[in-house]
């Protein structure tokens, strides 16, 4: 949790999680418990590090970058999550802006429009198909009226 984000809001906000994203959260805090055993003060957050060190957002980009370097995998910055969440939304079919805002934490709809109001290929596919399925039934009423 962040005291404010850049635009001053707080950075507390609940958010729904699917059920595996919340399997992967028993996961890691299976991981995380076998960690602080030994540590006489116990660390209040979700995301330390072996010793019960709270990561830092320059060292989790630090650590993450070097995970994806050890893993031959594509680089991936923090910020990347946010936009592959955003890309899952919308390939959803989730099309709420103000759901998506709050997910996100976007108070201003304008700035969520311009930074991540583009659509995948996958997204534009199925809303495609809705239009598609709409004239179909369309045209057949039209014809059932003549």
């Amino acid at each position: 949790m962040k005291e404010t984000t850049k635009t001053g809001e707080t950075g507390e906000r609940i958010i729904g999680l699917d059920d595996f994203t919340v399997e992967k959260l028993k996961e890691w805090l299976h991981i995380r418990n076998t960690w602080i055993v030994g540590i006489k003060e116990r660390p209040v957050f979700l995301f330390i590090n072996p010793i019960g060190e709270f990561i830092k957002i320059p060292n989790y980009a630090g650590a993450l970058k070097t995970l994806c370097n050890r893993n031959k995998i594509t680089h991936t910055t923090p910020h990347m999550f946010r936009h592959t969440h955003e890309t899952i939304m919308w390939e959803a079919g989730i099309s709420d802006l103000n759901y998506i805002g709050g997910r996100l934490g976007d108070v201003d709809k304008t700035i969520l429009l311009e930074t991540y109001g583009h659509m995948s290929n996958r997204s534009a596919q199925l809303n495609n198909e809705k239009i598609n399925e709409f004239m179909k039934n369309w045209s057949r009423k039209l014809e059932g009226i003549n």
